[in-house]
């Protein structure tokens, strides 16, 4: 009697495994074939593996559907102004959002032909800019150059006895909405500018003595929160815990202080600028498209608009007032419960006209920003991959390892050893460098357990082996300076900073930084960073450069080094 072939059987089960994962398909399935399956190890991982595929699909059109969609709606709202004159106080709550990465608009609209227009309106967008502020705080801002100034002071008096506590960073002594008054009420908040400075003015006199503490280092983004507490509700703060090594130093430092004090300047000088002359009408005229853009000297030309730059003394600003007052309401309401129907017919034309020709633009140009989450899931994924990790200051790697995971091989180097993990021999083999002498010893199954749970984890790459397992008060940032930044095309850099306690008790700052291929996700050099309260400043300790090779490159370097 002939036994049945496991691999043939399996080749058989293949083009059911999709019809498995799917209600309306199972019932299709030969019973041989279900049979098989309930008792194929191999059949099953590879079904495994065909559902995280398909759920990763699946996020990712999710995630780049949402992309889509806040496009579209702030594209919306920009294109709510079409027809309508534009002014200083209409594109300040939409300077924020400008900012946001993912929400990067590439065409002309009238908020952006106000700013090509506007020179204080753009130097306000540089402004922000430098603040290198989070997509949160970002959204926060946008909705506090929203509101209108209060003129109910009957909230006033107890905003001003929160001043103290607020000042202190204190907030759980106090409310969302004294929170809110306190940044929309010009009064109030020239009194808590008042008080700071007052306290700041008193530590500076008494000379007051501070812990060695990397002032240089606290950034707009740090202290933020703290300058411009809009939006943010103390009795749903989680995180209140693991900001009180920064607050507790911010609250009593004149240096911190003076940044702060500068930070609500700069912000609410914004805020209260006075408007321009500069008013812009953005017209819809087909006619516009008949040049293109290298035969003219105009930056629309080859779009379908024509801009209308007047002054305030030529009287087009009458439905100025009601149109800001709506785009004020409607910015603070959720993107899926904007109310648009208010929108100008020639609004919903110039939407519709320019959204369907940029609609692939956008979906294949917008730059997006990578999560850590993509960096992990992106290098689970790797078959092969060479490792080279080098200590500071030193040209040469004090460490090489090759990993494929096809071939279900480990290698590293040292300066005296070469160790080679082979799995499928259950075989460990060494080589002595300076002698040449190799030793070969059989793995147990633990060790072999070991070597292939490390294989299948992060490769060393990350400073978490699961995502999981990332404390809750670390910040994931991306690295805007420009020095950095132009080290190579397609590289995007971004910080993960996190603290963790010392067997003494102290505290100990960590930065994880990755240079990732912004196309792949995958890290292409990572560098570890550490600094305790006292440092003035992050320690680069450690600098790994990665490559991914494929099967046919891994056998090669083995055969070179002679196993």
């Amino acid at each position: 009697m002939i036994a049945p072939n496991p691999n043939l059987l399996c080749k058989q089960a293949e083009p059911y495994y999709y019809d498995l994962l799917c209600d309306e398909g199972s019932a299709l399935i030969p019973e041989s074939v279900v049979n098989h399956i309930e008792q194929c190890q191999q059949c099953r991982e590879q079904i495994n593996k065909l559902k995280g595929a398909l759920s990763q699909a699946d996020a990712l059109e999710s995630e780049q559907d949402q992309v889509r969609s806040a496009v579209t709606a702030m594209l919306k709202l920009h294109f709510a102004y079409a027809g309508k004159p534009v002014t200083c106080n209409t594109v300040k709550p939409f300077l924020p959002g400008l900012l946001d990465p993912d929400l990067q608009i590439r065409i002309p609209t009238p908020i952006t032909t106000h700013l090509d227009n506007c020179s204080e309106c753009s130097e306000d967008l540089k402004t922000v800019r430098r603040l290198n502020l989070n997509r949160r705080q970002l959204c926060r801002l946008s909705q506090l150059f929203a509101e209108k100034p209060l003129e109910d002071r009957s909230s006033c008096s107890q905003a001003r006895a929160a001043i103290l506590a607020v000042v202190l960073m204190a907030f759980r002594e106090t409310n969302a909405e004294v929170l809110r008054h306190l940044c929309i009420c010009p009064d109030c908040r020239k009194a808590l500018y008042q008080y700071r400075e007052t306290t700041r003015g008193e530590y500076l006199r008494h000379g007051r003595e501070q812990e060695k503490f990397p002032c240089e280092e606290v950034s707009a983004a740090d202290i933020f929160d703290y300058v411009v507490p809009y939006g943010l509700d103390p009795a749903d703060d989680q995180y209140v815990k693991f900001r009180e090594s920064l607050t507790s130093h911010l609250r009593s430092c004149p240096t911190c202080l003076a940044k702060m004090q500068q930070l609500h300047k700069t912000i609410y000088n914004i805020a209260e600028r006075a408007e321009s002359d500069v008013v812009t009408v953005y017209h819809i005229d087909e006619s516009a498209k008949a040049e293109a853009h290298n035969e003219s000297d105009d930056i629309y030309a080859g779009f379908p608009i024509r801009a209308e730059i007047a002054s305030r003394e030529d009287g087009i600003n009458a439905e100025l007032s009601a149109s800001t007052t709506a785009f004020g309401a409607a910015l603070k309401q959720k993107v899926s419960a904007m109310n648009l129907k208010s929108l100008a017919k020639t609004a919903v034309a110039a939407a519709t006209v320019i959204l369907i020709a940029v609609a692939l633009f956008l979906s294949t140009q917008t730059a997006k920003a990578v999560t850590i989450d993509q960096i992990y899931k992106a290098i689970e994924k790797v078959k092969n991959v060479h490792i080279s990790k080098f200590a500071l200051d030193k040209t040469n790697p004090i460490e090489d390892r090759w990993v494929s995971r096809t071939l279900n091989i480990a290698m590293s180097k040292t300066k005296k050893h070469l160790v080679l993990w082979d799995i499928p021999n259950r075989a460990r083999r060494s080589k002595q460098l300076d002698t040449d002498i190799t030793e070969t010893v059989s793995l147990t199954d633990d060790i072999v357990a070991d070597v292939e749970k490390k294989m299948r984890g992060s490769l060393g790459l990350t400073p978490f082996y699961d995502i999981s397992e990332i404390p809750k008060h670390a910040e994931w940032s991306r690295v805007v300076e420009d020095k950095l930044e132009a080290i190579v095309d397609g590289i995007e850099i971004y910080d993960l900073i996190w603290t963790e306690k010392t067997h003494g008790g102290s505290v100990l700052f960590r930065k994880w930084r990755v240079f990732a291929n912004a196309e792949t996700n995958l890290p292409e050099r990572v560098e570890w960073y550490k600094k305790l309260a006292a440092d003035d400043e992050f320690v680069l300790e450690t600098i790994i450069v990665v490559k991914y090779l494929s099967d046919g490159e891994i056998q090669t370097v083995i055969k070179d080094v002679g196993f």
